[in-house]
């Protein structure tokens, strides 16, 4: 299994699960996360998403966010903020700004593709909405750092994003790690049913959503083959993939242990196993 900073992952997983559990936060309303990070809720000019600002808020889904990274000495502010987007289902990182953004609208339609009660697999309405929220919001995370922190990709900058949220939501306590697997999982796939399959697809600079699917897949068995298991005895991730996977969660590890951490305000000790230091948890 990798070998990385466990006390690192450990600070960033403590923002991971503020921001899934809704448990209270230290600082005020009015109060940065920190003097580098800001927050912003523009109230929505469309009333269908009235509830969903007012959620954010009540629940301080940014501030929480904006936790996750308190950690990492940043060059520069970075702003998250929640807004209507007119009518379009999005999140992005914009360089120029140096803010995150995540749509109402891109919040209602994770809501809407979410089971009533529970799916045919068993994910239940809950894991369907927040495993995609808190993915997708570390997702465009990763990129802010990637660019603010000037770390060197290698391949496709989406995958690497996605690689690195993965490996943060992974080290949450078994039960919350399987929520976003299992609600993640569940938003992909249903994607993937309905993405087209025509030739201008394979341009797009995101992955296919059925290839995201498999990758956390991948991730999630490579990090815990016994726990995820049943990903592969289920045959929701191929058997000659899975026989790659730990050495894929390997290599994703190295490169937090090398890219990441030198930018962290603590620098824990090395030589810490990443299953030891997390699977009990």
């Amino acid at each position: 299994m990798a070998r990385i900073h466990g006390e690192a992952l450990r600070a960033l997983v403590a923002g991971a699960v503020v921001l899934l559990t809704g448990l209270p936060v230290q600082a005020s309303p009015a109060t940065p996360v920190s003097a580098r990070v800001s927050v912003s809720y523009v109230p929505p000019s469309d009333p269908a998403h009235r509830e969903i600002y007012r959620i954010a808020q009540r629940q301080r889904v940014l501030e929480r966010l904006g936790a996750i990274i308190r950690l990492v000495r940043l060059p520069h502010r970075l702003t998250f903020r929640m807004k209507g987007c007119d009518g379009e289902p999005n999140a992005w990182y914009d360089p120029g700004s140096r803010a995150v953004t995540m749509c109402y609208e891109m919040v209602a339609a994770i809501v809407n593709l979410a089971p009533r009660t529970r799916s045919a697999a068993g994910v239940t309405r809950d894991q369907a909405i927040r495993g995609p929220v808190a993915q997708i919001l570390l997702h465009e995370t990763s990129h802010a750092l990637f660019h603010m922190l000037r770390v060197p990709i290698f391949g496709r900058e989406e995958d690497a994003a996605d690689q690195l949220a993965s490996l943060i939501l992974l080290q949450l306590a078994p039960a919350r790690a399987r929520d976003v697997v299992s609600g993640s999982g569940y938003f992909f796939a249903t994607l993937g049913r309905q993405e087209p399959m025509e030739k201008g697809r394979f341009a797009d600079v995101h992955g296919l959503s059925w290839q995201r699917f498999y990758n956390l897949a991948c991730l999630a068995y490579g990090a815990n083959p016994h726990r995820y298991g049943d990903i592969v005895a289920k045959g929701y991730l191929p058997k000659e993939r899975a026989e790659r996977c730990g050495e894929e969660t390997e290599q994703v590890s190295y490169a937090f242990d090398r890219l990441i951490v030198p930018h962290l305000r603590v620098r824990p000790h090395r030589g810490v196993n990443l299953r030891r230091a997390w699977g009990s948890r």
